[in-house]
């Protein structure tokens, strides 16, 4: 079984939310039997807030594709809004 790598941008619901505590209720809310973290990336979007980069591991036939990978991120706490930039087969 492959493995695909999404791209994640997370926006927080506050201007003041820690960035840090955004990638940590990114992983927590995420099994890790099915999902990885491998990368983070906080890059500044505007007026003090931060976009969360997340480069996220994931089964290639995983039902649904991103869908759950969404909605978990979603319900994360401190989570605004998310946005997968991009998904392509990880090379391992």
């Amino acid at each position: 079984m492959g493995r695909v790598v999404a791209i994640v941008r997370v926006l927080p619901e506050d201007v003041e939310t820690p960035p840090e505590r955004i990638i940590d209720a990114i992983k927590r809310s995420l099994p890790p039997e099915t999902y990885e973290v491998l990368k983070t990336r906080v890059e500044p979007v505007a007026f003090g807030i931060n976009a969360v980069y997340v480069w996220i591991a994931m089964p290639e036939d995983i039902e649904g594709g991103t869908s759950d990978l969404e909605r978990r991120l979603t319900e994360a706490p401190g989570v605004s809004q998310i946005d997968v930039v991009s998904v392509s087969r990880l090379i391992e």
